[in-house]
């Protein structure tokens, strides 16, 4: 898929490494035969080739960055971990290190695209999970997610090693051309939802679930279900199986957001008659993606 490479920041706030970047992949216990047996996933029904292909027109055509909170570890006994908080609108988020107030801007425009030696896991409702690992500027980069026709979505981690220690951060990503107005009727999108647990023995593996989205004309209002979520590193269902965030409030602009960093969602519809939906969400120490497509 992609590694966007959006730290590097506001890191120099959170402490004296220099660094930061890119996790890389936690050890597979799984085929990728059996992570599909794992999550319902079926075969491929694309290549990672052609969908990273097409990831550069997407990317071209996106006028939407939604970030999720960053949540990082690292070596220093002092900071063992941290959190940078984020706040998107367009193609701009903030970020925020909360203990000294430190702020930064990320612009999609900066934000560097790099495609590295990707896998395709396995496909729902008509979307090809990928997974991608790349190493740039000698950080490890690493991705778990999937570029749909207008819109895109992902679980990212990174990791850089320098002489001072290491810095591991996960975060969320969404990114499209959004339609621009609210669904016209009622609509139900399903796709898939990916994410990692950010507290707790498991912290930094790999989850994938089921996402369903429904829109209700007649109050407004978009319910957001994410379940069956299963942990694909350890081959078991992860703690929490469904997350649920109801009667959403979709703007003139048909994006939507609602929530602060550990409860939150955000998102917006991509692509003519809002064709898809994707964005974040973070519940129940999930920090979560999501891309689903109208049915």
């Amino acid at each position: 898929m992609r590694s966007f490479s959006a730290c590097g920041l506001a890191m120099a706030a959170v402490l004296s490494l220099a660094a930061c970047g890119g996790d890389s992949a936690p050890e597979r216990a799984l085929t990728t035969a059996e992570i599909r047996e794992l999550t319902g996933l079926s075969a491929p029904v694309e290549t990672a080739e052609v969908q990273q292909e097409r990831s550069l027109d997407v990317f071209a055509r996106a006028d939407s960055l939604i970030l999720s909170t960053m949540h990082g570890e690292t070596g220093n006994a002092e900071i063992p971990t941290f959190r940078l908080l984020t706040q998107c609108s367009g193609t701009q988020c903030t970020v925020t290190e909360p203990l000294s107030g430190a702020v930064d801007t990320i612009e999609l425009a900066n934000t560097p695209l790099r495609q590295g030696a990707a896998t395709a896991i396995g496909s729902k409702h008509g979307i090809t999970l990928l997974w991608e690992s790349s190493t740039h500027t000698g950080a490890d980069l690493a991705s778990l997610g999937a570029w749909l026709e207008h819109g895109s979505f992902a679980i990212l981690n990174e990791r850089q090693t320098s002489e001072e220690g290491t810095v591991d951060v996960w975060y969320g990503i969404a990114v499209g051309e959004l339609t621009g107005t609210p669904p016209a009727g009622s609509a139900t999108w399903l796709g898939i939802m990916v994410g990692t647990p950010v507290d707790g023995d498991a912290h930094g593996e790999r989850l994938v679930g089921t996402a369903a989205l429904n829109y209700d004309m007649a109050v407004g209002g978009l319910d957001a279900a994410f379940s069956g979520i299963k942990n694909i590193d350890r081959g078991t269902a992860h703690d929490v199986e469904t997350v649920i965030f109801s009667n959403l409030v979709v703007g003139p602009d048909g994006t939507f957001a609602t929530g602060e960093s550990g409860t939150r969602i955000q998102g917006g519809f991509y692509g003519t008659g809002h064709a898809e939906v994707a964005g974040i969400f973070e519940q129940s120490d999930i920090v979560g993606t999501f891309g689903a497509t109208q049915q």
